[in-house]
């Protein structure tokens, strides 16, 4: 048996699927709860909007995990051929912010950093 064969195993694509879809579902349903983020008033769509924001964020740092499960188990049978690189630190930011609820928050916070800076370059900020 091959280093790499639990990761290819059905039962441990199964696990991991569905503790990380379970997962993203508690992000996107209770983010708000878990993150005191106040909602508007007549918040319907907005609660929609989060649980959406949060689940996909949420999902995106499991596929960056798993992503990355697999570069290790693939290096741990060819060190040479699996050299770590700078996209793997990234790939690792990327899922652990993503499978800790943290991404949409992030995003939105580098989004609103952008378009202050822009602001300012543009003379029209503060």
């Amino acid at each position: 048996m091959e280093n790499d064969a639990w990761i290819n195993s059905c039962w441990f694509t199964i696990v991991f699927w569905v503790v990380g879809l379970g997962m993203s579902l508690f992000h996107g349903l209770c983010a708000v709860s878990i993150f005191n983020v106040k909602a508007p008033p007549k918040a319907g769509i907005w609660n929609f909007h989060q649980f959406w924001f949060n689940f996909c964020g949420s999902v995106s740092g499991w596929i960056a995990l798993w992503f990355l499960l697999h570069k290790i188990a693939l290096s741990l049978n060819a060190p040479a051929a699996a050299a770590p690189k700078l996209s793997d630190v990234a790939l690792f930011f990327l899922a652990f912010i993503g499978v800790t609820g943290y991404l949409p928050f992030s995003v939105i916070t580098g989004v609103e950093s952008f378009r202050e800076i822009a602001a300012k370059i543009a003379g029209i900020g503060k």
